[in-house]
């Protein structure tokens, strides 16, 4: 079924999930940082420096696809150049037909297209009253994730204060295209690893702080009305996207396929320093290893160097783009290893943020 014949599906009533089962597992390495949440600034930004030489590409700052977006104190950026929407953001996703942002002061959830047309499609996702900036990753704390190649994001909803179900929405229009309850005890974090045109991957927990690895991994096939159900039982499990696991076993990480294939391998250490929902590219063609500055084509093996390596912090914001900060911001490619003439952009070690892809 495509997303249009989903979107007719679910406006006719047939679009609610409900599942029923437990998760239990920590999502979360290498303590970093505090929350993209913060409503006032910890300290002032600090300019990285630009100076390193051997770049080659042209630095992309317009409004729209591909362009470097990021939050510094929650003030949003893109490239050198604030947002053109005077909002303070919380947290963001990049989708295909736009940018979805948290508003830090309305709580919000606004949809801006790549023409700032804008939209309110929901209100705070939910995150657990545990859920504290010491133990997250580079101060993410993914409770909302989107696709670039996607027009659909998911997040859990926040209901009379609670936790409330996973949705799933289609930000150009707004529309929940499908909804399933949680049944795992409140005190939980829900913390995602992809959504696109079929699955949402999640994992749920009680050590937010807690490794990488989980091996209670929910999958929710949203877009041909299953409900969830857990995924690949007894293996650690450090990111999913599309149908590329990364899966953590003795001196290796897998990528294998849904069923278990495995489609390549890599030493054990090629997983230091990432965080569970940020190894795989979105669609899970590639993998990056910080440690070495390499990308890891996960159907071959094959391995990119980047030009680039970072001091600070990195993400995937495109299915083939990483965008790596210190010195100064830089857009890489998975495929050449090439990256941008890296930009001066203010950054704040505790309130600097990146697209939840």
């Amino acid at each position: 079924m495509d997303l249009d014949s989903w979107v007719a599906c679910a406006d006719t009533g047939r679009g609610r999930q409900r599942a029923a089962a437990l998760a239990v597992g920590a999502v979360m390495t290498f303590l970093l940082g505090a929350c993209t949440y913060e409503t006032s600034p910890v300290e002032q930004p600090t300019p990285t420096s630009s100076s390193e030489p051997g770049f080659s590409a042209s630095k992309p700052e317009a409004w729209g696809p591909g362009s470097p977006y990021y939050t510094n104190n929650g003030i949003p950026y893109v490239g050198e150049s604030t947002w053109p929407s005077p909002v303070r953001v919380a947290s963001f996703t990049e989708a295909k037909t736009g940018v979805v942002y948290v508003d830090a002061d309305s709580s919000k959830i606004v949809w801006e297209s790549w023409e700032h047309d804008t939209k309110e499609i929901g209100r705070q996702p939910w995150r657990n009253a545990g859920a504290t900036p010491v133990g997250r990753m580079w101060g993410e704390f993914r409770d909302i994730v989107g696709n670039p190649e996607s027009d659909v994001v998911s997040w859990v909803e926040t209901t009379d204060g609670q936790r409330g179900d996973i949705v799933v929405v289609q930000p150009s229009t707004g529309r929940v295209l499908a909804r399933t309850p949680i049944e795992a005890s409140p005190e939980q974090p829900v913390v995602f690893a992809s959504v696109d045109d079929h699955a949402v991957h999640y994992a749920t927990g009680t050590d937010p702080g807690g490794s990488g690895a989980n091996e209670n991994i929910w999958v929710w096939q949203w877009a041909s009305g299953e409900d969830p159900h857990l995924g690949r039982r007894g293996v650690a499990v450090l990111d999913v996207s599309g149908d590329t696991w990364a899966v953590a076993g003795g001196s290796r990480i897998s990528f294998e396929r849904t069923d278990g294939s495995v489609l390549s391998s890599v030493d054990a250490s090629y997983g230091d320093r990432t965080y569970f929902g940020g190894g795989l590219s979105p669609g899970g063609r590639f993998w990056f290893a910080p440690a070495y500055g390499l990308v890891v084509e996960t159907s071959t093996g094959k391995e990119v160097r980047l030009e680039h390596g970072f001091d600070g912090r990195y993400g995937w914001t495109g299915p083939e783009e990483l965008t790596m900060i210190g010195p100064g911001l830089s857009v890489c490619s998975a495929i050449t290893g090439n990256c941008d003439d890296p930009i001066d952009a203010p950054y704040t070690y505790s309130a600097f943020g990146l697209p939840l892809n």
